[in-house]
């Protein structure tokens, strides 16, 4: 038996507010799964630590860490970057940040509207792609928007909601930074989507966003607003300082651009078959 690990699930049930017997019980239940189990692999360097641990098979390479790839680019819509900017009013020569990914606390979107409340630059739009799950996420969403509306970036940040994969990549065309603020991830696709778009990505210092891009130039803290407000605009004054940030985005891009189905043909049946 195999068991592939995408992440904690207890840390959202946690951030869903879920009942402790609930949270107790899925530890229990997931425990079981992974002593029974031959091979467990996961997408992130923490969880492969952990486990090793935990389960003290690292020795026998029973546990095995197998990256995420980035997928190859969808087919986008008919809309050029320009015109889907003036379709959101996004004047010319503006700035765009994106951020994607299901609206949840856990992607602490209202870290990153503090930051943009804090930037002094006019043409500075951020999309937020996506929606919540639950009547939390509603609640959370709800939220947001009142931030939005208090911080006076009613007219600098757009929420999308739900869209279509080819929308998506649209939006991911029309933007110069991709953001993801998240306080906890697995291994966030949505990085290596936008990655397969060529959109320059940063993201919290935390396991998974960091087993993607690594370089501290790349990575933030997600409690520390200063930080990242410096960051963006550096990004965006800076030449060489945004040159910089290209080249190790392009360096890290490049470790993520294989054959996942061949990968993980090789992961799970290593020492199996004969």
């Amino acid at each position: 038996m195999v068991t592939f690990v995408r992440g904690d699930s207890s840390i959202g049930m946690m951030m869903q507010n879920s009942p402790n017997f609930l949270i107790l019980t899925n530890k229990v239940i997931e425990g079981i799964g992974l002593a029974f189990s031959n091979r467990i692999v996961t997408v992130n360097a923490t969880a492969y630590e952990e486990i090793s641990r935990a389960m003290k098979r690292r020795k026998n390479g029973e546990v095995m860490l197998l990256f995420n790839n980035i997928p190859l680019p969808g087919n986008s819509g008919k809309e050029d970057r320009v015109q889907l900017r003036a379709r959101f009013g996004i004047p010319g020569g503006s700035k765009v940040l994106v951020t994607a990914g299901i609206i949840n606390r856990g992607k602490n979107i209202e870290f990153l509207l503090r930051c943009l409340s804090r930037i002094r630059m006019n043409n500075l739009f951020l999309f937020i792609v996506g929606e919540g799950s639950t009547k939390a996420d509603l609640g959370y969403k709800n939220y947001l928007k009142e931030l939005t509306n208090t911080f006076g970036l009613t007219e600098k940040v757009i929420f999308t909601g739900w869209l279509k994969n080819s929308e998506i990549l649209d939006i991911f065309r029309a933007a110069d930074l991709f953001i993801l603020p998240s306080k906890q991830e697995g291994m966030p696709n949505v990085i290596l989507e936008a990655m397969g778009m060529d959109l320059l990505c940063i993201g919290s210092n935390i396991p998974g966003i960091k087993d993607i891009l690594q370089y501290q130039d790349l990575l933030f803290n997600p409690m520390d607003e200063e930080a990242l407000v410096q960051k963006i605009i550096r990004f965006f004054s800076d030449h060489q300082y945004s040159h910089l940030i290209k080249n190790l985005y392009q360096d890290r891009k490049k470790t993520f651009q294989f054959d996942w189905k061949e990968r993980v043909f090789q992961t799970v049946t290593e020492g199996v078959l004969l």
